[in-house]
């Protein structure tokens, strides 16, 4: 009986060491959010470029959660040197204050792109998208003096999500 006892529990003990951590909610969250709120934007393409500037790891993480989750985005790893030269529908934003953000938004000698952001909790100023975790879920605040700049038509739906998120 305790030799029974003994290998149920190393069996157990095997199977939680060789099995890979499942997560309810997972850092993948934000790139999956963030691709669907790109999915509530009119876009003038068929194919629209989501760059990520200065964070090449967030890129290849765009392009894992665009390949489990089937969306039709060209994601491109850039820096912020490259982006007047790019043809960026929306950028991503993870590595810059968000007065620095503002900046680069500015900055563009085009419409503004879509911008979001994962380092700028308050969303007042810089990006239109402002992701962030709280008590383990994903969520986002919206700047509206962003997306109005920013020229691209997004689903007011989003809007709600956004709000509903903060209650």
């Amino acid at each position: 009986m305790v030799n029974t006892k003994i290998k149920v529990y190393v069996f157990i003990f095997i199977t939680v060491l060789m099995s890979k951590p499942v997560y309810a909610v997972s850092t993948h969250n934000m790139f999956i959010i963030t691709l669907s709120i790109l999915s509530y934007a009119k876009w003038n393409t068929p194919t629209p470029a989501l760059c990520v500037i200065d964070n090449p790891n967030y890129a290849v993480q765009f392009n894992q959660a665009i390949r489990l989750q089937g969306y039709h985005y060209k994601i491109s790893s850039i820096r912020l040197n490259e982006l007047d030269k790019s043809s960026c529908n929306a950028i991503f934003l993870s590595t810059f204050s968000p007065q620095e953000e503002q900046k680069i938004i500015h900055s563009q000698r085009q419409d503004p792109p879509l911008s979001f952001s994962s380092t700028n909790q308050a969303c007042e100023i810089g990006s239109a998208f402002c992701l962030y975790t709280r008590n383990n879920n994903t969520s986002f605040k919206v700047n509206l003096d962003s997306l109005s700049q920013s020229k691209v038509r997004v689903d007011p739906r989003v809007l709600l999500l956004a709000k509903a998120a903060e209650q």
